[in-house]
């Protein structure tokens, strides 16, 4: 359900790499027509093949994007958590979606209208250079993480998952929330669910990290971590 953004809201979208700096009537003007959605887990987003008119801040949740395979399988591409944007991209190469998108929990988004934002960007060029610098940034992230999952094995590149989602708690240790299902983890970093539920016990056996239901604690960061097989 579409609702209009509250201070909060904005106050964050200022903090982005998009807007900070912005004079608050220059944000006023970039966000205008943009609002906040509210999803179901489970609710889509966009569609693959669908005209690219928005992108999107996580304010709350998680959301998936994923494809199907010729052979109906789902591959979960990324989970996008809160404090980051996602389809920007299509939506400046005036693109269609390539990929599905959908709430994996409840979830809470910003959506930032295209046509307006684009007609803003076109007033000034320091804007773009901007958003530029921004993109390229998220592309790099992307580039080290298709490095991560084709030479990493698979508890590495678990570890390395659990790390990217990771926050500090009020203790001041390393956790992490498991949101998703196992199946969506396992897709996301290419291995099978079975092996991934395998991998957390010998994860917790080496005192990498210790598990209590859906939460995750990190006590060891290192990795290249010695399992007795190569998966």
């Amino acid at each position: 359900m579409k609702r209009p953004l509250n201070p909060q809201d904005l106050s964050t979208l200022q903090r982005t790499y998009l807007f900070a700096g912005l004079s608050e009537e220059l944000f006023a003007e970039a966000v205008r027509h943009s609002y906040a959605l509210r999803l179901d887990a489970g609710q889509p987003v966009f569609r693959e093949g669908d005209l690219a008119e928005a992108f999107y801040w996580v304010q709350e949740g998680l959301i998936r994007l994923s494809r199907v395979s010729p052979q109906g399988e789902e591959k979960v591409i990324d989970l996008i958590g809160p404090k980051h944007f996602f389809a920007e991209a299509a939506l400046f190469m005036g693109k269609r979606f390539p990929v599905d998108a959908s709430a994996q929990t409840q979830t809470r988004l910003i959506v930032i209208d295209g046509a307006n934002f684009k007609t803003w960007l076109a007033q000034d060029a320091e804007r773009c250079f901007r958003l530029i610098g921004g993109i390229s940034a998220r592309l790099h992230s992307l580039v080290n993480e298709i490095d991560r999952l084709t030479l990493m094995k698979g508890a590495d590149r678990l570890m390395q998952y659990l790390l990217d989602h990771s926050e500090p708690d009020e203790s001041g240790r390393t956790v992490v929330d498991l949101i998703a299902p196992k199946q969506v983890i396992a897709s996301r970093i290419g291995i099978k669910p079975e092996t991934l539920s395998r991998l957390l016990h010998k994860l917790v056996d080496l005192g990498y990290i210790e598990q209590h239901g859906q939460q995750v604690w990190i006590t060891r960061q290192g990795l290249e971590i010695p399992l007795e097989d190569p998966i």
